[in-house]
Order: structure tokens, then sequence, then C-alpha cells
């Protein structure tokens, strides 16, 4: 069974890295550039992971309970440029699997990925 997964960005940069990540897989990247197409795949179709970036949050952590409540086991990875503590605190409390700081490398990314699908706790 393929796995859906929402990458959810304004620019498409990080879909572009993940592309043959993606592919290698078996996992089918489904790219969106605002948070109501998030919403409309979260109702029409089973998906295994959501990754957004905080470009496209900017500040909105009410979304995150948003998606939550439509699937509360769904889990979350929200990529950041830039980090504060209070930053991460506040997203960290919305329950996400994991907070990705883009410095930090796309390896990371990867593995949070892939255990994210697989169902492993981070």
């Amino acid at each position: 069974m393929r796995k859906n997964i929402i990458i959810g960005e304004p620019a498409g940069a990080l879909s572009k890295e993940l592309e043959e990540f993606f592919y290698e897989k078996g996992y089918d990247m489904h790219t969106v550039n605002n948070l109501k197409e998030i919403i409309l795949m979260l109702q029409n179709q089973k998906v295994k992971l959501v990754v957004l970036d905080m470009e496209l949050l900017k500040e909105d952590l009410d979304f995150l309970t948003i998606i939550k409540g439509m699937e509360k086991e769904l889990p979350i990875i929200v990529c950041s440029e830039h980090n504060s503590p209070e930053l991460e605190g506040k997203i960290r409390k919305q329950g996400i699997f994991y907070y990705h700081i883009k410095s930090f490398g796309i390896e990371d990314l990867k593995m949070a990925i892939s255990n994210a699908v697989n169902g492993l706790s981070n």
C-alpha cells in the first residue's frame, strides 16, 4: 500500500530535496502551498504524515490543533529555518512528531520521516 505524505511549503524547495528519497521509499508525495489544501487532502484521502514548513504556518500554530482535531494520531513534522526556544516550545506543545531545524541537514529530516511513517517514536 502506497503511503501518502503531504509536504506543505510555500516555495517547493523541501519537496525537491526529498523527491528522490520518497521515490526510493515508495512514498507518494503531495506538495501543497497553502493550509486550505492540506485540510482538503486530509478530508479526501488517507495520509500517513504531514511535513509543514514554518513559513507556511506563519505563527498560526492553531492550524496544528485543527489537524490534530481531524487526525489525532497523524504525525506532523514542522521544519523551520530559524529557531528560538519560545517558538520551539510552543510548537512542541501542539503534539507534533518532530521539530526540524533546516540547518541540521536533510538526513535528520529523512530519518524523522521514515520513523514517522513506520510508526516509530521520535
